[in-house]
């Protein structure tokens, strides 16, 4: 006889995993290669016991399909098996595998392990801001010192505990950790650091930067211990780390930094030195070791000998009877424990030894947490699959709607780390994460916390790298062991892929504080070292970053549907899925576990396009699959979706980049009007489809449009007459109706910029941040103010100049099938309207100025890195606002191009931030709007003709967003990796450049890298240019300079480089000389305009 049964399998077991209360489970087996009279359904609740239930055979061909329905009763765990009788009178009997639950069952000699069946019911109001964020842990000793810290653990260090462990103050931050034993084992003197909440509020900045959302901090009430598990007082915050205020003021801090606090309720036992217990007499109130006379003596189990039950057995830790009224008050009363600290700030409770804890008790804090915090969140400390845990004999009934949200999920961890470790293959990997799914109630799945380090098991960092067996070691091996150089590689490399699978799968990713500076330690007290500022694996940061950043990316790694596959024993994957009917915005994670395999895996396209955001490569395609090449510890991540995204598609062809100022104009520099309807001439003469633009804004003092006075306005030296002559034209349009109509459409800001303009003309041009009030703020009041008023006008009518001039020339350009690429700076000068006009959306200080200021760090241009000066934006309060001021700057970039590049896409994945006052050096990232700016644009203005200026640093996030959006990035000959002398391929789904206006042009390029005479410099660039337009980008662009042969000396900007830049002009001998080679070279390439 054979038979089969698979829990995942729909046609075996629907719905799929665990069902809620009300709803009916199809159960079925197939029984095939024997006489079969009839199938039983055995199962098993611990409410009602056994229940036989006859299921109905159907003939399948040689298979008889037995099924049965089944509806649960009450929430809780059901147990199933399968009776089958053959002909001859033989039971045989089917069930799970031995050690597993779900998946493809068995027949077993006697009663087999059972299947499980968990059954729910949901909560009404999901915790979202958990569930969608990235959680910290901190140990509030270890982590930082705060400007309170002296003087805090001296005062705390200074009142005498009457018995115990002694208590000192380490003053080297860096010294590593250890315990001094007693004889017997013990612990003699408790360490401590001076971590305050206070330095957990200085370092909110770097949590916010790294993707913290949420914190998760080890006890932080007054206990005698350094770790504190060992609560003298539930209601008082632990002197040494600060107080009531101070914790209050971190929680308001967090907040505004985007940051929840979840504390650790330790509410199992209690420490022996405190106020309920009272063992040495440290408190003046008797505790339960002074008699029954204290109100605490119920509390506790006190034995004849004169022992007491602790925890585990530990007289340190006095254990609480289960069922005491008055603890449970104390913790779950209105003005109790969990409500107490809710209302001081924090927003959930994690409790440690959960499945010490009754059900009823867990119940009753579930209740005051939801009386306090409706969307509070509680998480268990529990070690196993929380579906199905036993504790003293029972049942646990952690997932059924009124206990736990979430748990600790060290089956992730334990599964994770021995299949990075070598000791689980894929497969099982696969197999031990599909059981949770099956499992857990889906929003318990998802809520579970991804942990891979914790204060409780060895550090990650030296896990990864392969460390010995501590228990190997004696104690003083175990405080010095350090990894070897070759161990830390090692370590690095494991950590991506540890740090790709905990951002990618389901649930919530929690970071154990050091882990992302590469902390090394093994267990207690090791894996609790002082966090090293200033030092540490910087390489493990940026590990951690990148991955926190692809989660924050795609939405699908979230709450996408999970599948779970292997191939082979090396390579794990599996998908995420987003349920779009085409499968589009699915994700495929690969990893590879191997040290010395590489392995191609084959994954089913389905119709869809897909890029590998880790690779930045395209994979090859064949036969309707994707074959991805994995090195020894090799990722992927792919990214499937449709041709159209959020994108309007480019029509092929060709372009030329020239900013306005560049065009010939007779040595002066390039206006509107008659220079620029010249050069539309010979572009369409020459066959091309755009002419890019740099940004039409008023530049700044030194020419660059990239950090001027406006982010909507237009420059007014592009006019084709000088802005007097320009105003007298408009002497009498006052009343004209499309003028007015004009101020009434654009009064967002134009009636802002205008009294700028009008203010900086009667104050001087100094910063606004210097002006006397009532101009340095400014309101709709201020543009009555009758000393600015005629100003203002002025400045409306040659804005409304500058649209009549700027609307011909597009005009002339459409009718000659020429299209405009504007360039949109992501950033605005903080002396300018912007900033002036709407402060709150800027990173700025109380008068102004920026408090931090955007740039980037070092690279191949500028080796020290660069700071821009420009306010960085507060988009926390943009997205609050429904990024308005970024849909009207769109909206403005729209109806002046028809495409848009956006400078600087990297922003809105990560911008580089640096304090007010400091160097690129001293920079940090933080994180953009992501893929929700441009969706929000999506919904506003249909398809986005946008161009992403991917150049830079480019991760994975970042490509990540390029190809959910599906902009077209930009591909610079310059900078590939390959001998562009001998051929050029462009990255797929991108515009092809031979040089931008930021690098050398291309003569100079070919000069400076290959060594070459100007001659020969020319001949080869000449080739490049010709590789990169008959390349299969939709659409390529050459910079002026490259059509017409120059060298560095025609550059037009260096970046890091204030001076000097920005002033290139064309000559029209030049320029007319080319028109040939122009229209030969779209000829050739096939990209003539038609």
């Amino acid at each position: 006889m054979k038979a089969r049964h698979v829990t995942s399998e729909r046609e075996y077991r629907s719905p799929f995993g665990a069902v809620q209360l009300g709803g009916t489970v199809s159960l079925s087996i197939d029984v095939w290669d024997a006489e079969v009279v009839f199938c039983t359904l055995r199962v098993w609740t611990d409410a009602h016991g056994e229940e036989l239930i006859e299921m109905r055979g159907s003939e399948r061909g040689d298979v008889i399909r037995f099924t049965a329905t089944y509806r649960p009763a009450e929430t809780g765990v059901v147990w199933y098996s399968f009776d089958i009788e053959a002909s001859d009178g033989a039971v045989w009997r089917y069930g799970a595998r031995e050690g597993w639950v779900t998946g493809e069952g068995a027949f077993a000699y006697g009663d087999p392990p059972s299947f499980q069946i968990t059954v729910f019911s949901p909560r009404p109001r999901q915790p979202r801001w958990y569930r969608e964020g990235i959680v910290y842990q901190i140990f509030p000793d270890r982590f930082a010192r705060g400007e309170d810290w002296e003087e805090r653990a001296a005062e705390a260090l200074a009142v005498q505990r009457k018995g115990g462990p002694e208590r000192a103050l380490v003053e080297d931050w860096d010294t590593l950790p250890t315990y001094e034993r007693t004889p017997d084992g013990g612990v003699a003197r408790w360490d401590f650091y001076g971590g305050t909440l206070e330095g957990i509020r200085e370092k909110l900045g770097y949590l916010e930067d790294l993707g913290v959302t949420a914190l998760y901090l080890n006890p932080v009430f007054e206990a005698a211990s350094n770790h504190r598990y060992d609560t003298a007082d539930y209601l008082r915050i632990d002197p040494m780390l600060g107080d009531e205020e101070s914790f209050r003021a971190l929680c308001v801090d967090a907040a505004e930094h985007g940051i929840s606090v979840i504390l650790d309720g330790v509410f199992n036992h209690v420490g022996a030195d405190s106020r309920y217990f009272n063992r040495f007499g440290t408190y003046r109130e008797p505790g339960a070791w002074q008699g029954e006379q204290s109100p605490y003596r119920d509390w506790f189990t006190f034995n004849e000998d004169g022992t007491y039950a602790g925890w585990w057995g530990d007289q340190n830790l006095p254990s609480v009877r289960s069922g005491c009224e008055g603890f449970h008050e104390l913790v779950c009363g209105r003005a109790g424990v969990i409500r107490r600290w809710l209302r001081s700030g924090a927003r959930g409770w994690r409790l440690d030894v959960a499945d010490e804890l009754t059900d009823e008790f867990i119940e009753g804090i579930k209740r005051a947490l939801l009386a306090e915090k409706p969307d509070g969140v509680l998480i268990g400390e529990v070690w196993e699959d929380a579906s199905h845990k036993l504790a003293y004999g029972k049942l646990r009934q952690y997932f059924q709607g009124r206990e736990l949200d979430a748990t600790m999920n060290y089956p992730f961890r334990n599964s994770v780390l021995a299949y990075l470790c070598g000791s689980m293959g894929a497969s099982e990997l696969a197999a031990r994460l599909e059981e949770l799914r099956e499992n857990y109630p889906r929003d318990n799945f998802y809520s579970a916390l991804n942990l891979l380090g914790s204060h409780d098991r060895e550090r990650l960092f030296t896990v990864l790298g392969g460390a010995p067996n501590p228990d190997e070691l004696n104690e003083e091996e175990r405080a010095t062991y350090r990894l070897s150089d070759d161990q830390v590689g090692l370590a690095k490399a494991r950590l991506w892929v540890a740090a790709l699978l905990q951002m990618t799968l389901p649930g919530v990713p929690c970071v154990y504080y050091g882990d992302e500076r590469g902390v090394q330690g093994f267990r207690d007290p090791f894996n609790r070292a002082s966090f090293p500022w200033g030092g540490g694996e910087t390489d493990c940061t940026a590990i951690y970053r990148n991955a926190i950043a692809l989660r924050k990316t795609l939405p699908v790694l979230v709450d996408g549907e999970f599948e779970p596959f292997s191939s082979g024993e090396d390579v794990f994957g599996f998908w995420r899925r987003g349920g779009a009917p085409d499968g589009s915005g699915d994700v495929c994670v690969l990893v590879n576990a191997s040290l010395e395999n590489a392995h191609t895996v084959k994954v089913p396209v389905g119709g869809r396009e897909v890029s590998d955001v880790v690779s930045g490569q395209a994979p090859r395609v064949s036969h309707g699959q994707a074959e991805v090449f994995l090195w020894p510890l090799g990722t992927a991540v792919l990214h499937f979706h449709g041709t159209l995204r959020l994108q309007a598609p480019l029509e092929r062809g060709m372009g030329v980049l020239c900013h306005v100022t560049s065009i010939p104009n007779g040595g002066w520099p390039g206006t509107l009007g008659a220079p620029a309807r010249r050069f539309v001439d010979w572009l369409a003469a020459g066959g091309q489809r755009y002419w890019q633009v740099l940004p039409v804004n008023p530049p700044d003092r030194w020419g660059s449009p990239y950090a001027g006075l406006s982010a909507f306005a237009g420059n007014l030296g592009l006019l084709e007459l000088p802005a007097p002559a320009a105003l007298a034209s408009l002497e009498r349009i006052g009343n004209d109706p499309d003028y007015l109509r004009f101020c009434t459409e654009n009064d967002y800001w134009l009636t802002p910029y205008a009294t700028f303009r009008a203010a900086k003309e009667l104050l001087g041009e100094k910063p606004w941040q210097e002006w006397p009030e009532p101009y340095r703020t400014y309101s709709p009041r201020l543009a009555s103010d009758p000393r600015l008023r005629h100003a203002i006008e002025a400045h409306r009518r040659l804005q409304y100049k500058f649209q009549l001039e700027w609307d011909e020339l597009l005009d002339y350009a459409h009718e000659r099938g020429i299209k405009i690429i504007g360039d949109m700076p992501m950033f605005v000068s903080a002396d300018s309207a912007d900033v002036w006009g709407e402060p709150d959306i800027f990173d700025l200080d109380e008068k102004g100025y920026p408090r931090r200021e955007a740039g980037a760090p070092g690279d191949a241009f500028a080796p020290d890195g660069q700071n821009w000066g420009n306010p960085c934006f507060r988009w926390d309060i943009l997205r609050e606002q429904g990024f308005g001021w970024w849909m009207r700057r769109f909206s403005r970039a729209l109806a002046l191009y028809d495409v848009v590049r956006l400078d600087h896409f990297i922003g809105f994945s990560s911008y580089f931030g640096i304090a007010a006052g400091g160097t690129a050096r001293d920079g940090a990232y933080a994180f953009g709007p992501g893929l929700e700016l441009f969706e929000a644009a999506r919904r506003q203005f249909g398809p986005l003709p946008f161009i992403a200026e991917d150049l830079g640093a480019i991760t994975p996030a970042v490509r990540a967003l390029v190809s959910a959006t599906g902009f077209p990035g930009m591909d610079v000959a310059q900078f590939s990796d390959s001998d562009v002398r001998e051929g050029y391929v462009p990255r797929p789904e991108t515009v092809a450049y031979t040089g931008t206006h930021d690098n050398q042009t291309l003569v100079g390029f070919c000069e400076g890298r290959y060594g070459l005479e100007r001659e020969e410099a020319v001949e080869v660039a000449r080739g490049i240019m010709g590789r990169v337009l008959a390349s299969d980008a939709n659409v390529a662009i050459v910079p002026l300079q490259d059509v017409l042969g120059l060298g560095d000396e025609a550059r037009m900007n260096v970046p890091g480089v204030a001076d000097g830049n920005w002033s290139w002009r064309a000559e029209t001998d030049d320029v007319v000389a080319a028109a040939g080679r122009l229209a030969d070279l779209a000829e050739r390439s096939g990209r003539v305009l038609g």
